[in-house]
């Protein structure tokens, strides 16, 4: 999702969010991370979806 089909592929919560994956990936962070990362690039975004 990050990679293709990401709203702003090139903003900087993206690219952090990219990072972030590979990193937990390489085994150097918590899947956490990752998922917290994800979360501030998808609301800089404007695409997460609130839980109810």
């Amino acid at each position: 999702m990050l990679l293709r089909d990401w709203p702003k592929p090139t903003s900087e919560m993206c690219l952090a969010a990219i990072r972030a994956c590979l990193a937990v990936m390489r085994g150097e962070k918590d899947p956490k991370v990752a998922r917290q990362a994800f979360i501030v690039a998808a609301k800089d975004a404007r695409i997460l979806l609130e839980q109810i």
